[in-house]
């Protein structure tokens, strides 16, 4: 890969190419602080595991259970030191998901000013910056904004040959996401590219950050893969096909998406035709988008593909330049120097302009705001009522497992508890043995449902109606003798159902 011409804009006063850094960076900011925080529900499964670890419970979501359901050990490690020193831990993962946001912001620059023009490589990172993704990113409250920063630096040190720290950097993402696995083989094959001599350096700093890791969760958890992956897989199985063309659907599902994913394919075209540097990145988004099919995880969650949204905003800038180029030496190739970068940055800034009018994101926000407020309600009014070490079983586990840090909390997925992954897993065996698979619901029957509370006997049980099969098991005799309807007095929570044992 060759490094492009890119002349500095003439005349620019040193100031002006400093704002031309500091302001995208500055936006993204801001950006999150206006929309933010967009917190989900998975990111409050990482806060209780970093609370349980600053408090000195191991990392960890139930004390004594010794069971990885957080993808990110290393984010919820830096949350817990964070924790110790005093910062809260949402407030840290919102700081971090702002700092990492703009991390990306001044790295995908850097990344395109090695293709076009200053001008339009700021352009692009206003784009970047004000895009809803981008802001969901750096305020959902999970790892997602933190690990593309380490996957971007990572990739970025390859390209000026700092093998040792490119290593590092790249073994920081595998700790913080599993598909790092992926940036750690991007730079060693750059390595064995450029400098085939050196190419065991970054093998070994990659090695030195992930090795002692995976030495100690196998001895804590019999494994170094998260058992989140494996449940996940269980309660959102797809097949490779929809995989691909639902998280496609998220990359296009408004115009102004559209419009960038066109001039991404126009920029990934000339990035190999040219071999612009930017084909890493194309590289790692291919290898990103590949590892997103072969998980077999439906793609019901957008924040899956939105690293590949922010990302091809870069491979967009090239696109829009080169297009820019193309027309201009047709029509006019006596123009003035100005006109090319001035044209790619206003249709850059155009299409970033039309995004913020997304309404996708706006009934996104709203229905995350209303899911969080009723679990807030309900877990307070739990938390008030119930004993430490009292089991609760939740349908969604994220904000009540962060509420109730001092009870047994059981989700229905299995993420955080091996015990219900079986009898959903054996569930389903079951059913596909009497019918064919297609024909039966990945939610199984109600029988592991009542499997569940017949041998956890929890104090609680919450969900959301329908989850749970609860419309059937709540009109069970066993159950009514068992448990009573309770909760909050709140008309706002009628899809809610929380139920207490006697």
């Amino acid at each position: 890969m060759l490094a492009e011409p890119n002349a500095e804009a003439p005349g620019a006063h040193p100031a002006v190419g400093a704002l031309l850094w500091v302001v995208p960076a500055l936006t993204a900011i801001v950006a999150g602080l206006l929309h933010g925080p967009w917190f989900i529900d998975d990111a409050y499964i990482t806060f209780r595991y970093a609370e349980h670890l600053a408090a000195g419970h191991g990392l960890v979501f139930n004390p004594g259970e010794p069971v990885l359901g957080t993808t990110t050990p290393l984010f919820a490690a830096i949350l817990a030191l964070l924790k110790v020193v005093g910062i809260a831990v949402p407030t840290a993962a919102k700081a971090l998901g702002l700092l990492s946001m703009a991390g990306v912001v001044l790295l995908l620059q850097a990344f395109a000013r090695r293709a076009v023009s200053p001008w339009v490589a700021a352009a692009m990172a206003l784009c970047v910056a004000l895009h809803p993704d981008t802001a969901f990113m750096a305020t959902s409250g999970m790892e997602t904004a933190s690990s593309l920063a380490c996957v971007l630096g990572a990739l970025f040190l390859a390209l000026h040959q700092r093998w040792w720290l490119a290593g590092l950097v790249a073994g920081a993402a595998l700790l913080t996401r599993p598909d790092g696995v992926l940036v750690i083989g991007l730079v060693v094959a750059v390595a064995l590219l450029r400098d085939r001599r050196r190419a065991w350096q970054p093998l070994v700093t990659s090695a030195a950050v992930f090795l002692p890791w995976a030495a100690y969760a196998l001895a804590a958890y019999g494994s170094p893969a998260p058992h989140s992956i494996k449940a996940k897989r269980l309660i959102h199985e797809a097949p490779m096909g929809d995989v691909l063309s639902g998280h496609l659907g998220f990359l296009t599902q408004n115009p102004p998406l559209t419009v960038l994913l066109a001039l991404g394919v126009v920029g990934f075209a000339f990035a190999v035709a040219r071999r612009s540097d930017l084909l890493l990145v194309a590289l790692w988004m291919g290898a990103y988008f590949g590892s997103l099919a072969v998980s077999g995880i439906a793609p019901q969650f957008a924040w899956y593909a939105t690293p590949l949204t922010v990302t091809g905003i870069v491979l967009a800038a090239y696109g829009a330049d080169q297009a820019v180029a193309a027309i201009q030496s047709r029509l006019r190739p006596d123009a003035p120097r100005w006109v090319r970068p001035t044209a790619a940055s206003s249709l850059l800034l155009l299409v970033a302009a039309w995004g913020l009018t997304d309404v996708n994101w706006h009934s996104f926000r709203t229905d995350l705001e209303r899911r969080e407020a009723a679990y807030l309600e309900i877990g307070a009014w739990i938390a008030e009522r119930a004993e430490p070490g009292e089991v609760v079983f939740v349908g969604e586990v994220g904000v009540l497992g962060y509420l109730l840090l001092d009870q047994v909390v059981v989700d229905s997925s299995g993420i955080n508890h091996p015990r219900i992954h079986e009898l959903r897993r054996d569930d389903l065996a079951a059913l596909r043995a009497k019918a064919p698979p297609d024909s039966v619901s990945i939610e199984g029957s109600p029988e592991w449902v009542q499997q569940v509370i017949d041998e956890l006997a929890p104090r609680y049980v919450v969900t959301k109606y329908p989850w749970l099969h609860i419309g059937k098991i709540e009109d069970s005799a066993g159950f009514q003798a068992l448990y009573d309807r309770v909760g909050p007095d709140n008309i706002q929570l009628i899809d809610y159902r929380v139920y207490r044992r006697r």
